[in-house]
């Protein structure tokens, strides 16, 4: 008797949660799928073209693009999606070198991958620290 009692405590407890369990996973769900329909811009990897080294130091002259790269693991491919802009003017350091290029184009481009940031395209940002004029 004191078995049955149990189960139907459990039951009591646990059924209510089962109902309320799905609704709120299909809720949460729901803003996260339509933030994920961004694309961004996907390239190839150039032959010898991803390199890590040293900080080195940057600075920007103006607002620049940020973006938010995916590098596949199996395909030799990067997609870039802008996350947003680099607008403070100090000193940035830069790690990593991505080289790509589009499938049906032979033009290459350079990201370069700003620590604690995202990447920048390499022609945008500056080398050097930052100097504030007088």
């Amino acid at each position: 008797m004191k078995k049955f009692a149990t189960m139907i405590t459990v039951a009591s407890l646990a059924l209510p949660l089962a109902f309320a369990a799905p609704l709120a996973v299909s809720a949460a769900t729901t803003p996260v799928t339509t933030a994920a329909k961004t694309k961004g811009t996907t390239y190839n990897i150039a032959k010898n073209g991803a390199k890590s080294f040293k900080a080195k130091s940057y600075h920007i002259k103006k607002n620049i693009p940020l973006y938010k790269g995916l590098i596949y693991a199996n395909g030799g491919k990067v997609t870039f999606t802008q996350k947003g802009k680099l607008t403070k003017a100090v000193t940035y350091k830069v790690t990593r070198s991505i080289k790509v290029y589009k499938t049906n184009s032979k033009k290459t481009k350079t990201f370069l991958y700003v620590k604690g940031y995202g990447y920048v395209l390499a022609s945008q940002i500056t080398k050097g620290i930052y100097m504030p004029a007088d």
